[in-house]
């Protein structure tokens, strides 16, 4: 383990203030509006500044802050160094959890491992201790990274808005107020609190893309492409990103539908009228939502699928991003979620929010557990022979027989299967069915969310 010493780190730079801190934290209103919030603390320079602000900010506003540490196992060192900064909160008086991971270490892909282990973490302390979000240090020099890795990646006009000041992941409220501070002020407000750091080895690792391309950062910024560059090209973008879910919800609630089950459907006309650009983002978005995925799926294969959808009435169902696209008799579009690959069932705590699928957030109300799962053909056969009626009424029967099958629902342990009855008409509203469940269709994407809700209280 390698500790900073702030006495020889960021001289020169500016510390971050109480009063600045106060102004980047208003563009972040989940955690104005949170009477508890959670800050990831790796004990770098960059978490550890964003701790030291966020407590006193909290302590201010009567917001309680507890700061988080995980150690993944990946390195010899890492419970070592989640002690370290377990010490050195005590020692501040800030409240402090390490969270462990027990999972194996992948063979490829670990720092996208360590990242899911990280926010999966985050997110059942979150739920556990009623937090309203979770703060994260990314900088400026973060955000340039992202935005040149997108480009790499070929990610599109949403890629490169890269990383958001506010955003969820897999349900996860995230929180970023230091996306536009670069790492050395961020050194500097360690060295302003005398606050040692731990230097992550990794962070020199140059099999990593982010390592290659920290490298490249001084030759970037002579160029005229440092972090300053970025921030201009990711704030445009952003607000051309939130232009567009503006242009997707429209055009859903004048030519289509979307169903608090999960499902979305549109003109197929009015669909291939518009340019191809537009289509390839509204699929994109729509695959995104209803398929529950951690990532867009990949844009060759979604502008291959608007294409056919544009260029013919005929398109057999064909499945992309976790969804199947059929295209229905009338000459609608229809996507749900494909059966097969639905998450595992999940079991539901009496009282306790959950998340399923990364789409549904499902609270229990009875008195002994359950679980909630796709519907399946085992449970729908279950259903026809056991209860035809709810069948009817659930409106099971109206969707096409692959969709019924990702429906979710509920097994108790007498082998008992039942659903959540989502009215599929023109007002798409949930009703509470009269057993004791909550459930609420709550993708990661807002302007999903945001429509299901406005077209629920028309």
């Amino acid at each position: 383990m390698v500790v900073g010493d702030p006495l020889t780190h960021g001289a020169g730079a500016e510390a971050i203030g109480a009063e600045e801190f106060d102004a980047l934290i208003q563009a972040c209103p989940a955690a104005l509006a949170a009477k508890r919030l959670a800050v990831g603390v790796s004990g770098g320079g960059d978490s550890l500044a964003l701790v030291l602000l966020a407590d006193a900010w909290g302590r201010r506003h009567e917001i309680a802050i507890t700061a988080l540490t995980v150690d993944h196992g990946l390195r010899a060192d890492s419970i070592v160094e989640a002690r370290q900064v377990a010490g050195w909160m005590k020692a501040r008086g800030i409240a402090h959890e390490i969270l462990s991971v027990t999972a194996m270490a992948p063979a490829s892909g670990v720092q996208r491992a360590a990242r899911d282990w990280r926010l999966a973490g985050f997110d059942r302390w979150r739920r556990d201790h009623g937090a309203g979000a979770v703060l994260l240090a990314h900088t400026a020099e973060d955000q340039a990274e992202t935005l040149w890795l997108r480009i790499s990646a070929d990610s599109g006009p949403d890629g490169l808005g890269a990383m958001q000041l506010q955003t969820r992941v897999a349900g996860l409220p995230i929180a970023r107020p230091l996306l536009a501070i670069s790492k050395q002020r961020l050194i500097a407000t360690c060295r302003s609190h005398g606050q040692p750091w731990i230097e992550d080895p990794s962070n020199r690792n140059p099999a990593f893309d982010r390592v290659r391309l920290r490298r490249l950062a001084p030759a970037l910024g002579l160029s005229g492409l440092g972090a300053d560059t970025a921030q201009r090209i990711t704030a445009s973008m952003a607000t051309a990103r939130r232009a567009m879910d503006r242009f997707c919800a429209i055009f859903i609630l004048d030519h289509g539908g979307l169903s608090p089950a999960g499902l979305a459907w549109f003109d197929g006309v009015a669909f291939a009228a518009l340019p191809a650009t537009f289509t390839d983002l509204l699929l994109s978005r729509l695959l995104w939502a209803i398929g529950g995925g951690a990532f867009p799926a990949r844009r060759k294969r979604v502008a291959r699928l608007g294409a056919a959808l544009r260029g013919s009435s005929t398109v057999p169902a064909r499945t992309l991003g976790g969804c199947v696209i059929s295209r229905l008799i009338d000459g609608r579009v229809v996507l749900f979620r494909e059966a097969a690959a639905c998450a595992k069932a999940v079991r539901l705590e009496p009282g306790r929010k959950t998340r399923w699928d990364n789409r549904f957030e499902a609270c229990w109300r009875g008195s002994a557990p359950v679980s909630l799962g796709a519907l399946g053909a085992e449970g729908w056969r279950w259903m026809l022979r056991h209860a035809p009626e709810s069948c009817v009424n659930s409106g099971l029967t109206a969707l096409p027989y692959a969709a019924r099958l990702s429906h979710p629902a509920i097994r108790e342990l007498d082998g008992t299967v039942s659903v959540p009855h989502f009215v599929m008409g023109d007002g798409m509203r949930s009703t509470a069915s009269g057993w004791p469940l909550d459930i609420e269709f709550y993708p990661d994407a807002n302007w999903i969310v945001t429509l299901v809700k406005s077209v629920d209280a028309d």
